[in-house]
């Protein structure tokens, strides 16, 4: 019998972000070496990536060998380490078995990994055991995974244009690409329950590759169709895009070559997590933002970035997340007008998201916010519906 244990170490990030990336590495080889102590001799420790290991231990008499191993290691690597003061990290871990020899590798890490993830929504600092539950949860994962990627191909992606207004006149000033997955059956399947399977996967690189080809080309075309008008700005289309893809920023240049459309008017939105954890595609951002492409950071306030970050990262824009323009309460709305306030000052934009209530829309324009998007004004809109609003309102002939 074959053991697999997946290490998912707890607070690393806040170790990295806090002490450095020098004091991170420190907390890496200092893990590295707790488990090569606890281990057997013949036992193999690999480090998958970031602040993920893998155990495989064989031969295995039973599992609850591995779980003994498992609970040693999360108390071992719970310790304190010496980075120049002490941190501390901690490990969610998941434990998968085989009873053939044959097992297949990728299996067994996605196995473990899942149990992983159960230990994490569980609390984390444990272990957890792949079990009947967590099988039927990854077969349903994988038929997922092959329906959205048959989707791909198969014209079951849809894109949903929501426009994006000027606070202060209410005027358009471009679009937010929204994907949405129609089945076979016309069943519209929301994006939070298709999207984090994506993003699970390499599958995301192939949905956002698509989006952004059908984003650009459906732009292009309304600019092909509607000339824009003197002193009007033509609108931009915003494209969610995974830190993954941009460790290629030739993913982007691609898709404007085939599309035509000119670099300023497609904006490139990514998560605060991208601009903290990966230099690689802050780099190719940098190269994008140089091109003309506009950078923004999503959701900003749900993430690490803090404001006094803003001056160092390449973006244009940032997205205050809908969970701050909601909230009633007075020190939430304060930090808003702060974010808004502070921004400004490093010339950025800011852009309000989930507008709902007439409410929300005045106290943002009292607070300066430059663009809002959200029910309030228009809910996401079919390619039909959204290209109308670009064309100009007919002008009536005046009474003779």
């Amino acid at each position: 019998m074959t053991g697999l244990l997946f290490v998912d170490l707890d607070g690393f990030k806040a170790v990295n972000d806090g002490r450095g990336h020098a004091a991170g590495d420190t907390v890496l080889r200092e893990v590295a070496r707790r488990m090569r102590a606890t281990v057997r001799a013949g036992d193999v420790v690999c480090r998958l990536g970031g602040d993920e290991f893998v155990v495989l231990v064989e031969p295995v008499e039973a599992e609850r060998h591995l779980m003994d191993l498992a609970e040693r290691l999360v108390a071992d690597i719970s310790e304190p380490v010496d980075v120049g003061g002490l941190v501390q990290v901690g490990a969610s871990i998941g434990v998968a078995v085989s009873r053939n020899g044959g097992a297949d590798a990728d299996a067994l890490v996605a196995e473990a990994g899942t149990a992983a993830e159960r230990a994490k929504r569980h609390g984390r600092g444990r272990a957890e055991i792949f079990d009947d539950v967590l099988r039927r949860q990854l077969a349903a994962r994988a038929a997922t995974e092959a329906a959205i990627a048959a989707a791909l191909t198969d014209g079951g992606m849809r894109l949903v244009y929501q426009p994006v207004l000027d606070v202060a006149e209410q005027r358009l000033r471009g679009f937010e690409a929204l994907v949405r997955w129609v089945r076979p059956d016309g069943v519209v399947v929301p994006p939070d329950e298709f999207v984090p399977v994506a993003e699970s996967s390499d599958l995301v690189c192939d949905l956002d590759r698509w989006v952004l080809h059908e984003a650009t080309r459906q732009l292009a075309a309304w600019r092909a169709g509607t000339p824009a008008a003197p002193g009007v700005p033509e609108p931009t289309v915003a494209v969610n895009v995974s830190g993954r893809h941009l460790t290629d920023r030739r993913v982007v240049t691609d898709v404007l070559a085939t599309s035509g459309l000119p670099p300023r008017l497609l904006v490139v939105e990514v998560t605060e997590t991208v601009l903290v954890d990966d230099p690689v595609a802050m780099t190719h951002l940098a190269e994008l933002r140089a091109m003309g492409v506009a950078i923004a950071i999503d959701d900003f306030g749900t993430g690490y970035t803090s404001i006094g970050q803003l001056r160092h990262v390449p973006v244009d824009t940032l997205k205050i997340d809908r969970s701050f323009v909601a909230s009633p309460d007075p020190g939430q709305q304060e930090l808003v007008g702060l974010v808004i306030s502070a921004a400004h000052t490093f010339g950025l934009d800011v852009v309000a998201e989930g507008v709902e209530e007439p409410a929300q829309l005045e106290r943002l324009r009292a607070q300066g916010c430059d663009l809002a998007q959200g029910w309030l004004l228009y809910r996401p809109l079919p390619p039909e519906a959204a290209g109308a609003l670009l064309r100009p309102v007919p002008q009536r002939a005046p009474a003779s």
